[in-house]
């Protein structure tokens, strides 16, 4: 696998993973992100497991959004792991250098998904995640900080957290290492 080089040292370059935690709705989070992130004129790779990048709301955004993004979508209920490659694809594509992840973790919460399947697929996700950044990528995941009534699977966000290179909740607050996330539960998930 090929690693970016950093041209002042010669240096191969690893990726950071980066983990936003929101309580309001995905789509608003996920907007400001892409804005960001393409305000520059940076080429992104959007994966939208949770239907907010529609193509009626991708053309109300800025120019400078819908021009540098390209957008691979998930079925809410699919199977994420057959999106990898058609993410690594368009990622390859179009050069991007930043991915954002909307809505991972959103399908290992059904019901129809046991507990023990969840870990299982959470703990493939990591990996690719690993495989991403390791490659020079920078990868965003955004999910719901709300665990209500998740029971058992309220260690996958905290899980992915541990994992993450940084965390931040919401807009404005200072981030937090994967060490605040560890804890007796997800310790060993993670």
């Amino acid at each position: 696998m090929m690693k970016l080089v950093n041209d002042s040292m010669n240096e191969a370059k690893e990726g950071t993973l980066t983990v936003w935690r929101t309580e309001g709705p995905l789509e608003d989070i996920a907007f400001d992100l892409a804005a960001e992130l393409t305000a520059s004129g940076g080429r992104l790779v959007v994966l939208d497991a949770a239907g907010c990048f529609d193509p009626s709301s991708v053309s109300r955004t800025a120019v400078t959004i819908a021009l540098n993004m390209h957008v691979v979508r998930a079925s809410h209920s699919g199977d994420l792991q057959s999106l990898w490659p058609a993410l690594r694809a368009a990622q390859q594509q179009t050069q991007a250098r930043r991915i954002l992840i909307v809505g991972m973790l959103e399908h290992l919460y059904t019901r129809e998904m046991l507990t023990r399947d969840a870990a299982r697929a959470l703990g493939r996700m990591k990996l690719v995640l690993e495989t991403l950044t390791r490659s020079g990528l920078e990868v965003i995941v955004v999910c719901k900080a709300d665990a209500a009534d998740l029971g058992a699977r309220s260690y996958l966000l905290a899980s992915l957290c541990a994992s993450a290179d940084e965390v931040r909740y919401g807009y404005g607050r200072a981030p937090l290492t994967p060490q605040q996330y560890i804890d007796g539960s997800s310790a060993a998930i993670a």
